[in-house]
């Protein structure tokens, strides 16, 4: 028969019998807060990784991490040409930190039809545009590449204009002399994001080498991906040492600031949640553990009179707490695994996607954060109930004789 040591086998009766004491209510009520508080961390955690995840991936379909042009005084959408090099693009993709290096060439327009005319920003792309990413995820319907005189163009400049798959389409060019092009949809996106649904337009990228009389080797600029966004800040800075002076270099953090910031919002939000939340479940349980050592005075003065140790005390209340602790962190993991699971499984919580990008609460499975979230509660908590278990060094043998 296995030995059980004097700390544990006390504790235990106290568990049984605190269940008819006020003691009893009190480490019920501090098991529910505890599991309400780490539940709500781990859903608010999981739902931020998925709003995290999915705005990240939506923007990388369309547009690398970091962009490199030439060094132009002229606008966003009319660059300078980069001449692009075989040698060039060998030392970007030999670079441990880049998974992915693209072309691209932007170009203003106006989408022209017998009612109405639109202004969008052209992007051409070549046959290493990443594909894989967009197509299966974001482009609804249509081809999955583009030919001369082709274009995809988003759901929402689609039903403002009115236009189909399949139907044509002029663009004018306002340049000198201006031009005009006329070109078949055949796709049509939609990514969610308003900074692309909004105006962009993706069109085979030797078109705009036409209109802007570049030769096959000129393009608009090269799009770099990173093996690693949450090094972000470094693969950024190795990559800009390994950059010629005159190639000017601009982070999609830059080029979708509203967004990053948004997601950098949400992050604190949930950071202070968290240091909030643990704090209360903290002083809940120091209460918790105060009220059940000040409503055993009378045996921790008899234990003392019996030859115990201030020590072998404190442990009999720190296995309570710990107890306490484990059940009510065990419920709250649970019960946000089984809600998180649930809305990723009938997306139970819609959202309006105008206001967040997203037509329901997404989820994402951060297991190392769910992890982190226990560890940082049960941490903090742990420091806090030292506090009320020091008063069993104040309790006096005389008090436990008085009482009787």
């Amino acid at each position: 028969m296995a030995k059980t040591s004097l700390p544990s086998f006390i504790s235990q009766r106290l568990q049984y019998r605190a269940g008819y004491s006020f003691s009893g209510t009190v480490i019920q009520i501090s098991r529910i807060s505890i599991a309400l508080g780490v539940s709500i961390l781990i859903v608010s955690l999981l739902i931020y990784s998925g709003f995290r995840e999915e705005i990240q991936k939506r923007i990388f379909s369309v547009s690398g991490q970091i962009s490199l042009r030439q060094f132009t005084q002229g606008t966003l959408y009319e660059e300078k040409p980069l001449e692009k090099t075989d040698e060039f693009i060998k030392n970007l993709r030999n670079l441990p930190e880049v998974s992915h290096v693209q072309s691209f060439a932007f170009k203003p327009a106006l989408i022209s039809t017998e009612s109405e005319v639109a202004g969008v920003i052209l992007k051409g792309i070549d046959k290493d545009f990443n594909l894989k990413s967009f197509s299966p995820n974001f482009l609804s319907q249509g081809a999955k590449s583009l030919k001369d005189n082709e274009m995809w163009i988003s759901q929402k400049v689609s039903k403002q204009l009115n236009l189909s798959k399949n139907q044509e389409v002029v663009l004018f060019f306002m340049q000198n002399p201006p031009r005009y092009r006329k070109v078949k949809i055949v796709g049509i996106f939609q990514t969610g994001l308003e900074d692309i649904d909004d105006n962009m337009v993706f069109v085979s990228q030797k078109m705009i080498q036409e209109l802007n009389e570049w030769t096959p080797n000129q393009i608009g600029g090269l799009e770099v991906f990173v093996k690693d966004f949450n090094l972000f800040d470094l693969s950024l800075e190795k990559i800009t040492q390994n950059l010629p002076y005159n190639i000017g270099i601009e982070p999609i953090t830059q080029t979708y600031v509203q967004l990053f910031d948004w997601l950098d919002v949400i992050g604190r939000n949930v950071l202070v949640m968290f240091i909030l939340i643990s704090i209360v479940a903290g002083f809940n349980m120091a209460a918790t553990l105060l009220i059940m050592v000040l409503e055993r005075r009378q045996m921790i003065g008899v234990l003392k009179a019996l030859g115990a140790t201030n020590g072998l005390i404190r442990k009999i209340f720190i296995r309570n707490g710990i107890k306490i602790m484990f059940y009510g962190m065990l419920w709250g993991n649970g019960i946000a695994i089984l809600l998180c699971f649930l809305q990723q499984r009938f997306k139970l919580i819609p959202l309006n996607p105008e206001n967040y990008y997203l037509s329901e609460v997404p989820i994402s499975w951060n297991w190392s954060g769910i992890i982190g979230i226990n560890a940082g509660v049960l941490l903090i908590t742990w420091l806090v109930i030292l506090i009320p278990i020091q008063i069993v060094n104040r309790v006096q043998p005389s008090e436990a004789v008085r009482s009787f």
